[in-house]
């Protein structure tokens, strides 16, 4: 949740003032069942729900109002709740200030006990967020848990005499805290690279390391002749502190670099006081952690020197100057993207992979393997998102019990870093916190939750956590919808959805979406994942990978004129984006083609192994193919293993630029030499194949998909999927639409299957394939079907042949162009359909708008089934035909089987639509409601609303 950090971070002080090899899964309560059952399908339990993060306006709750919300949970199809206490955008009469600020109190603990007692008997589950607010810490620790950076003074002196100097110091946020780590000399080159820059080029050549000739903070040095640069690097505390927690102070953000301070920050959250552990397990499932991104210049360690010596084989003391820039470890959006305070040469960048490579290492050592470990021996397991920092973040993925990525990250491949990781270190379950994006409140309707949610499923996740659902509250400061921590008038800058809470007017609706989202999780949950290649991904960061140009709804509508393109100014992401614009066409040619992906890091590379039919086995992963495509440079280690396995019969392609260097400083000249000497023998392989132009050929796909059992018959460039196979042998394939437009879909079947069939999660029918050689559906727009090709002959209870809802071959007989609107507000008789927002008079309105039209029909037959599209409706559709309900539809396709309700001469159509309520917040604001103000100014917000249309009627013959 990047994004809504970054904005927050900066209003909220405003506000107040105003195994690395084989992983094996560890808790037998996430090894995946290994057969899909067709009863548990069409009714899932509990265990397969979607989660909600449940925002507590800190400790101000009641236990009367917790229990009644657990019960509404469970009563609404929710699997469980991620409880996050916070303090934001919550009006604090004098009176109520000690109830908002008591998280982390007896009492506090206390209401969480009455939610445990009351999930226990409703069947729920509880995560709870690693503390209050974000990052993990609080002022129960002391300042110096807090994190470390590495910050530097220099001085200059003059050489040829015996020097005695007292040491410059950094500053640090916390006075009297510098405890001096390294002394370096060096002669300068130039004093300023060039204007407007203060980067200072030093001579690699002269460059001393003096430490050891300090005592008591000051230098004695006989000094050669010259000027010399002194720079001394000093451990300060970085300073940061919490954001948000419901405590009557912030305090220090917990030190991740150092596993004392991240075990005493868990001791004081879970310990004895609290009264928790006889919860642990059930219902207390996790404890998550947040992205991770921080405020520092240069994170740094007290074991940082010699890991790096150990892992990195040489020492980054004398180097350390190239590793200063001020804001380098700082979040993406707050990030200075100053220039670097010390230069050597243009190979730096290696120092920093290096030093980048390092801190990865660190935080999964004294981090994430620490919380794993320390959580899963208390029957609790270890929940987060492994990305922010310049990290491997599928290592971290695999640190993690449950990896987790989320809708905000937008691109498919940044979401596939975290699904990737968790595939290949056997994580089996992947959640994602969903369903969040900026700029977005108030425009959630239950067409953009399935396109979030599907476009998260066919990344690979599998558990849906939804951002979120506040606790019900109210005052008479606040609107009369309540409290929502991420649009409020006392913050008004702060903008990100998802309200789904019961103020929002498609909370009717949300239980029929869990419905849906359970189906879904558990054919996705079952069997172990399945992709058929892996292509090489080289960097530590993910900034620059922006969107593909085929992929939809990445930041959280389908309206692309909307949407700007990043702009990156670190060095890092500008790599990484130039990279992937090469990589996305490479991508859209397999997705096409129906070959599933996944990327692969430098570590489970070196740990691979070939199967006797030529494939890739990683942990037990098998996968078909290896693609390192434009690669600017990959880790000598995994260039030697790649030239290893492709001599006993990887399939192996390289695609573009086959990589001439390796990114670590240590011996890069010869490095460099030797990477490339394994890359070019790698191509001797009998199974490797160079395509210099960047394209993957026609019979290396045919190759790839001779070896899949089931495969696309033609290109479809609008289909997504993830893919699982269960311990038999069978296949769940989940299928999903990315296209406004009914499409039909053909695949074949090797006979491997006995029986197909097609699943529809929405209403969990299922039907029976009609060949055994191969299948076909037709896809409604921006909707999903599952395949569950099976070894076994099943018997199905509601197996179905259901009337495909498809216009495209039926005969439309009619169309509806005249209608009378009715809203609360407003009317207008006999007129044709229009967008509410491009109306003056309607562009506010924000009540239910109720749309009658007649027709007449010459002749009914019987025989026939009749349709009604209805087109394009913003946002859900209750249709009444002749006085009787036939249904309602909250996302595409708006069409209705109405053959029973139609009749000869006259028929009257009544169709209530749901619009947002973003536009008549808008006009509250504009109208100088203070209580709305943060959507004063908000008009390009306006979202359509109303029936568009164009509303038609067909005629099917069967």
């Amino acid at each position: 949740m990047c994004k809504i950090r970054l904005i927050i971070s900066c209003l909220f002080v405003l506000f107040v003032c105003n195994v690395w090899g084989q992983q094996k899964v560890v808790s037998k309560s996430l090894e995946p069942e290994q057969s899909f059952d067709f009863k548990t399908f069409v009714s899932p339990s509990k265990k397969y729900a979607p989660y909600t993060r449940w925002w507590w306006p800190g400790n101000d709750v009641s236990k009367d109002e917790l229990e009644r919300e657990i019960q509404m949970f469970a009563a609404n199809g929710f699997g469980g709740v991620e409880i996050q206490p916070l303090n934001i955008g919550i009006p604090m009469p004098r009176e109520k200030i000690s109830e908002i600020l008591g998280w982390d109190t007896p009492d506090y603990y206390s209401n969480l006990i009455t939610v445990f007692n009351a999930a226990k008997r409703e069947g729920l589950k509880v995560d709870l967020t690693n503390g209050s607010g974000w990052p993990p810490g609080g002022s129960y620790l002391d300042v110096e848990d807090g994190f470390l950076s590495l910050n530097h003074a220099d001085t200059v002196i003059s050489g040829g005499q015996l020097v005695f100097a007292k040491l410059p110091k950094a500053e640090s946020s916390v006075k009297g805290f510098s405890k001096l780590q390294a002394v370096v000399a060096s002669k300068v080159l130039l004093s300023k690279m060039k204007e407007g820059t203060e980067t200072v080029l030093l001579d690699s050549s002269s460059v001393q390391v003096l430490t050891e000739k300090v005592k008591t903070d000051t230098l004695r040095w006989n000094a050669p002749e010259g000027k010399w640069k002194i720079i001394a690097f000093w451990a300060v505390l970085s300073g940061e502190r919490t954001m948000t927690v419901a405590m009557p102070k912030q305090g220090p953000v917990v030190n991740h670099l150092d596993s004392t301070k991240v075990l005493k920050n868990y001791s004081h959250l879970l310990g004895t006081r609290t009264g928790l552990k006889p919860y642990f397990g059930d219902p207390l499932r996790a404890v998550f952690t947040d992205s991770y991104e921080f405020k520092a210049d240069r994170h740094y360690s007290f074991d940082f020197i010699d890991w790096f010596k150990n892992h990195r084989g040489y020492d980054i003391t004398p180097w350390l100057p190239a590793n200063m820039q001020k804001g380098y470890n700082m979040v993406e959006f707050m990030n200075p993207h100053a220039d670097p305070d010390f230069m050597f040469s243009d190979e730096d960048w290696r120092l920093r992979y290096d030093y980048d490579l390092t801190i990865s290492e660190l935080l999964e050592e004294h981090f994430l393997e620490t919380s794993k470990n320390y959580l899963e021996r208390k029957g609790l397991l270890y929940r987060t998102q492994p990305y922010g920092l310049n990290m491997d973040m599928m290592a971290m993925a695999g640190m993690a019990s449950i990896p987790e990525t989320e809708s905000m990250n937008g691109s498919e491949g940044r979401l596939k870093l975290t699904t990737s990781g968790a595939n290949l270190y056997n994580r089996p379950l992947i959640s994602a916190e969903s369903v969040v994006y900026g700029n977005r409140a108030y425009a959630t309707t239950p067409q953009m939750i399935r396109l979030s949610i599907d476009k998260l499923f066919a990344a690979g996740v599998n558990q849906i956590v939804y951002h979120g659902v506040p606790y019900r509250y109210q005052n008479d400061r606040l609107p009369k919808e309540g409290w929502y921590p991420f649009s409020t008038p006392f913050i008004p800058s702060i903008n990100f959805s998802s309200n789904l809470g019961e103020s929002n007017p498609y909370w009717k609706f949300q239980k029929k979406i869990n419905e849906y989202v359970s189906r879904t999780q558990h054919a996705m949950q079952v069997g172990n994942p399945i992709s058929d290649v892996l292509i090489y991904y080289p960097f530590l960061n993910f900034t620059g990978l922006t969107d593909n140009p085929n992929e939809i709804f990445t930041r959280g509508t389908i309206d692309k004129s909307n949407i700007t393109d990043e702009q990156f100014m670190d060095p890092q992401a500008i790599a990484v984006h130039e990279w992937c614009v090469k990589v996305w066409p490479i991508i859209n040619e397999l997705e096409k083609n129906g070959i599933t992906w996944n990327w692969v890091n430098d570590k489970s590379l070196q740990l691979a192994e070939v199967t006797d039919n030529n494939k890739l086995n990683i942990r037990g992963n098998i996968y078909k193919g290896l693609i390192i495509a434009n690669a600017p440079y990959i880790q000598i280690q995994t260039a030697e293993r790649i030239n290893n396995l492709a001599s006993i019969g990887l399939n192996l392609l390289f695609i573009g630029n086959i990589p001439d260097k390796q990114p670590s400083f240590r011996n890069w000249v010869e490095n460099d030499k030797k990477t490339n000497d394994y890359l070019t023998s790698s191509l001797e392989g009998a199974f490797s194949k160079y395509e210099k132009n960047n394209i993957v050929s026609s019979d290396w796909i045919s190759f790839i998909q001779a070896n899949c059992p089931i495969q696309f018959d033609n290109p479809y460039p609008f289909i997504r999927q993830s893919q699982r196979e269960l311990a038999d042998g069978s296949r769940l394939h989940f299928i999903w639409n990315t296209s406004d437009e009914w499409q039909e879909i053909s695949l074949s079947i090797n006979d491997n299957f006995s029986h197909c069939y097609w699943l529809d999660a929405e209403d969990g029918t299922i039907q029976k394939n009609k060949s055994s050689e191969s299948a076909s559906i037709i896809l409604p727009p921006y909707c999903t079907r599952i395949l569950f090709a099976s070894t076994e002959i099943l018997s199905v209870a509601n197996d179905l042949d259901k009337v495909c809802l498809s216009p495209v071959r039926a005969k439309k007989i009619l169309s509806l162009t005249k209608w009378n609107i009715r809203t609360d507000n407003k009317s207008i008789d006999d007129t044709t359909l229009f967008d509410w927002k491009t109306k003056e008079k309607w562009k506010y309105e924000s009540s239910i708008g109720q749309y009658h039209s007649k027709f007449k029909l010459k002749r009914f037959d019987k025989k026939s089934k009749y349709l009604i599209d209805f087109g394009e409706v913003k946002y859900t559709a209750e249709l009444y035909v002749n006085g009787q309900l036939i249904g309602t539809r909250i996302n595409l396709p708006y069409v209705f089987d109405v053959s029973n309700y139609l009749k000869k001469g006259e028929n009257e159509v009544l169709v209530k639509v749901l619009p947002t309520l973003l536009n008549g917040f808008i006009g509250n604001a504009n109208s100088g409601d203070k209580k709305y103000r943060q959507f004063m100014g908000k008009e390009n917000n306006l979202m359509s609303e109303g029936l568009i249309g164009p509303v038609s009627v067909y005629k099917k013959h069967f």
